[in-house]
């Protein structure tokens, strides 16, 4: 503990020294009445050439200060709504500290009463490290919720499982809030599920993360980033939705966010009703013997998320802000499914039975996460950031599973069973982080940037099993397949990182280490089953970024990066979770972690196109694959679905991503993509993987600006081929249509749309693993007929003045400072 503090104040006591110590230029800006004017632009210019030196934002005060300025020779330069530009006569500044004379600004001639500005973000963004996915400028975007944003966001995709891959790689890390989530799987996916778009900002797409990001995460890092509203004074908006699918379904949120000049409080609270249909189809052929099986499920999903956020920012000055944010959402959903499995054989095409399945779940979950945080940041460029957190998840969920078997002809029952499955599980994540960055001077005056960072964390997860068969509506425990994991991880990281310009060339280079213990305990009701699987090791991850700029409308980049991917927590979880007698899937706690090492070419034309190529290269690769065995205790043949590791996976990939200004009413965004993956596999017994397949995509956004206050879309996603695990996909795609109409001056949003207007929601896949070939399909509901309508309150009459604050952030990142911000984003 000593030396992680001594981590953390060293940074800080960096920090605060080169702010104590530094020399001045300051001074008052004030309105003609002599009145002090906050939120001005204060930009110190050379006045040999107008380059911009520094900036900074005055204060409540009307006082800026310019810090750590070489002698010279400069001009102000200042500007603010509502009131002429101002540049002073140069002056001659000797290093020491001066106290500029008060700068007068003089109203405009057509002063305005009231400017409304209404800025409309483009639906992508491609920027250095990221591609961002603007959620509120696609009115198609309004009722879905983040798994239905995931899989329109470009280069993203969902397998049947809705497990998600980007650019055809799979362990993706998805993150809320720069957080990385604890779930994976089906559990990721019921949780995204009660996220609505309606308290979605943007989607980040990172396929390259540099070392100051975790190391977890071969294809990349999808961060879900939620609305905190920026703008002063007391405003907030409510929102409601509805859409009508297979049935109806509706939403609610409502935000608020108050703002002064020291505080910032804000919150939101948002909940879900409906209920949702899948089907699911797998047609299981067993060449080896001879056997068919044909299952046919239906599922029926009744959502009911909550979700709620709280948070407050202290700043007592420009470089100082402590806050502190509580998340939390409850999730009670209940679901059941229909299943039918014709038995038979393959030869003849005889059906020799029938099993009859049906289950009913229910599940009680709840989150919360507390977070702590501290950023000092000043006019120099440094900044500090420590973050402390404690998340706990908890859920139980029951199954109740029903199993007939009938004859061939299906006129009689041959035999009926019954169980329960209680499933409890307990995780508990803390983790702190302490992040410093300052500005370094090589080549010239603020052109490079030094970053370090240490980071602990600690989860800890617990999860029961306990089985009982039903007899006579009775439940008999059932000690045999019932038990007890715990699961407990420790990571210890820490990175440096470094990034400078000379002339054209940027350089970003970074070093992460991380050494990880983790211990599982599989403790079975029969002590003789007991199993411990205790692992440590310790890994260096290099990244490098390079970058070069042509000519103005030409730029390429190569960036390369090794990786590591843990298996999730609930991946080495070696419970049975059935869909009926014969179907399950079992956690593998012998999983290893893979490691991937991956390296991109990027070029960026006419500042707008982005197009990469990528190659990733893993060993030790992991994914979920199809399987059969005998059962031990009945005997019977049964189908499991288990994370198993692979010999090596290669992907190679291309991808396009660039806007389409059609006309001056008619803009379009297109995202390509396309993926050549090779796995190899050796299981034994014959069980062999030697696939090579391609596979790609594309995703569209067409935007009519039909008058001043209509717009309309058009839109939709499409891929084919590509692999998920073992599964090699066919082709799938989905249109959408929608329009907006903005009410009220802007207060008011009405959105109309209709998703997957032809009806052509539906996935299709097949594997083979030895003498087992399987052909699945499915469809989800896609088709719905939307409605959301958005009201914004508040006071606007200070709204303008904080944009300004924004607006400036790119300047003063390029002269070393951050605006006077001292919010935490």
């Amino acid at each position: 503990m000593k030396k992680l503090k001594f981590y953390f104040l060293l940074p800080l006591s960096m920090a605060l020294s080169v702010s104590l110590f530094s020399q001045t230029i300051s001074g008052t800006v004030n309105d003609p009445a002599g009145k002090p004017q906050e939120f001005a632009t204060v930009m110190l210019m050379r006045a040999k050439d107008t380059a911009l030196v520094k900036g900074a934002i005055s204060d409540e005060n009307g006082r800026f200060e310019l810090e750590k300025i070489a002698a010279g020779r400069y001009f102000t330069r200042v500007s603010m709504v509502g009131f002429k530009n101002y540049n002073s006569k140069p002056f001659d500044y000797d290093g020491t500290n001066l106290t500029l004379e008060n700068i007068p600004l003089s109203k405009l001639d057509n002063e305005l009463k009231e400017v409304t500005i209404t800025a409309q973000k483009p639906l992508i963004e491609v920027q250095a490290d990221k591609l961002v996915l603007n959620v509120d400028a696609s009115p198609t975007n309004m009722g879905l919720n983040a798994l239905e944003l995931l899989r329109k966001s470009p280069g993203v995709s969902l397998d049947q499982n809705e497990n998600v891959s980007l650019k055809g790689r799979q362990n993706v890390i998805v993150q809320i809030n720069g957080k990385v989530s604890p779930m994976s799987g089906q559990d990721l996916a019921q949780f995204l599920k009660g996220l609505n778009s309606s308290d979605i900002e943007a989607i980040e797409i990172i396929s390259n993360p540099g070392a100051k990001y975790d190391a977890e995460g071969n294809a990349g890092i999808i961060n879900i980033r939620l609305k905190k509203d920026k703008k002063l004074g007391t405003n907030g908006s409510v929102s409601i939705g509805l859409s009508q699918g297979i049935t109806p379904k509706g939403d609610a949120s409502f935000s608020f966010n108050h703002r002064d000049k020291k505080v910032n409080v804000f919150g939101s609270a948002s909940m879900f009703r409906g209920i949702f249909h899948n089907s699911m189809n797998m047609d299981n052929q067993i060449s080896t013997k001879d056997a068919h099986f044909d299952q046919q499920n239906a599922m029926r999903w009744f959502a009911k998320p909550q979700n709620a956020r709280l948070g407050l920012d202290y700043s007592p000055n420009r470089h100082h802000t402590f806050g502190v944010l509580v998340t939390g959402g409850l999730f009670v959903p209940t679901n059941s499914s229909n299943g039918r499995t014709n038995i038979g054989s393959l030869s003849t095409e005889r059906r020799d039975s029938i099993l009859i399945a049906s289950n009913e779940g229910k599940m009680q979950n709840w989150n919360a996460n507390f977070n702590v945080n501290y950023k000092f940041s000043d006019t120099l460029g440094n900044e500090l950031n420590i973050d402390a957190d404690y998340g706990l998840f908890r859920d139980s969920q029951t199954i109740m599973n029903n199993n007939v078997y009938r004859n061939g002809e299906d006129n009689r029952t041959l035999s009926s069973s019954s169980f329960k499955m209680v499933m409890p599980r307990d995780i508990d994540i803390k983790s702190i982080k302490a992040d410093y960055e300052r500005p370094l001077s090589i080549f010239s005056k603020k052109d490079s940037k030094f970053g370090a960072g240490v980071k602990l964390s600690n989860v800890l997860t617990d999860n029961r099993f306990n089985f009982m068969n039903v007899i006579n509506n009775q439940d008999e425990f059932d000690v045999d397949r019932s038990n007890n994991f715990t699961y407990q991880e420790k990571i210890s990281a820490g990175y440096a990182n470094f990034n400078t310009k000379f002339k054209k060339m940027t350089i970003q280079a970074g070093l992460r280490l991380e050494h990880t213990d983790s211990r599982g305990d599989l403790v079975a009701y029969k002590p003789v089953n007991n199993k411990t699987v205790d692992t440590s090791y310790t890994n260096v991850f290099p990244s490098l970024a390079l970058g070069y700029q042509f000519s103005k409308n030409v730029a390429m980049n190569l960036t390369f990066r090794r990786s590591i991917d843990r298996p999730r927590y609930q991946q080495l979880n070696p419970f049975e979770q059935r869909l009926d007698e014969i179907s399950f899937r079992k956690g593998n706690p012998f999983i290893r972690p893979q490691y991937t090492n991956s390296v991109e070419m990027g070029w960026t034309l006419w500042q707008r196109a982005n197009l990469s190529v990528n190659y990733a290269h893993t060993d030790n690769a992991f994914a979920e694959i199809s399987d059969t065995e005998i059962d031990p205790l009945t005997g019977k043949q049964r189908f499991l679905l288990q994370t198993r590791n692979l010999a090596t996976r290669n992907n190679i990939g291309l991808s396009l991503t660039t806007p389409i200004p059609i006309r001056k009413w008619w803009n379009g965004n297109l995202n390509l993509f396309y993926n050549y993956s090779i796995i190899e596999a050796d299981y034994g017994n014959g069980k062999t993987l030697d696939t090579r397949v391609g596979g790609g995509g594309f995703w569209m956004q067409n935007v009519f600006t039909l008058s001043k206050t209509w717009t309309a879309e058009l839109g939709g996603w499409g891929s084919f081929g590509g692999m998920w695990g073992a599964y090699i996909n066919r082709p799938q795609g989905v249109m959408d249509i929608g329009v907006t109409k903005r009410l009220w001056n802007g207060d008011g949003t009405l959105r109309l749309s209709f998703t997957d207007v032809w009806h052509t929601a539906r996935w299709s896949a097949y594997t083979r693993l030895g003498g087992l070939y399987i052909d699945a399909s499915g469809a989800w509901e896609g088709q719905q007929l939307k409605a959301n309508f958005t009201y914004r309150f508040g006071n606007k009459n200070v709204q303008n003045a904080r944009r300004r604050a924004t607006g400036m952030e790119d300047e003063s990142k390029r002269a070393g400072g951050d605006g006077g911000g001292g919010t935490r984003n």
